[in-house]
């Protein structure tokens, strides 16, 4: 992981990284609050049991303000209340996407993750980021499977440019 965290770095590139799990958090946190410190991350993914985990705190804003001190850009996500995002000493928060039924939410944080690091990496912003994600989100948990069945980028319509 460090080698591959130095090759982005050498490339210059951004480093992204995802909680995955609070049992990981648990497990970890004092490795994880050392790559943080190290500067190793610049983009971290979690959602709200995560974040909570991982500052020990029982609030996800109070959490992810504990974590933005050490990471440029902490992104949170909350299922259907949407997501928020600190970056620069500044806070973003999107509503969820509406859709039609919930069936299978496997792959939702990584389908966020991916049109939020497809927004930013257009330099679209935070919030056009955000919105990004929660529309891939929200494609993923309308059916089972962790892949979208419907094409993204006609689902993000305007956003993209």
């Amino acid at each position: 992981m460090y080698k591959a965290m130095d090759a982005a770095r050498d490339a210059g590139t951004k480093v992204a990284f995802t909680l995955s799990d609070s049992f990981v958090v648990d497990r970890h946190r004092t490795d994880l609050w050392q790559l943080f410190r190290e500067g190793r991350i610049d983009i971290l993914f979690a959602n709200e049991a995560e974040i909570m985990s991982l500052a020990e705190h029982d609030s996800a804003e109070e959490a992810a303000l504990a974590v933005a001190a050490e990471v440029p850009t902490v992104v949170v996500t909350r299922g259907e209340k949407g997501a928020f995002a600190l970056s620069g000493g500044k806070k973003v928060s999107v509503a969820a996407e509406p859709i039609e039924r919930l069936v299978d939410t496997t792959g939702a944080g990584d389908l966020f993750a991916a049109g939020f690091l497809a927004g930013e990496a257009r330099g679209l912003g935070t919030e056009r980021s955000l919105r990004l994600g929660a529309i891939a989100a929200a494609e993923v948990i309308q059916h089972y499977g962790a892949r979208p069945e419907a094409d993204l980028r006609a689902l993000a319509g305007g956003l993209l440019g």
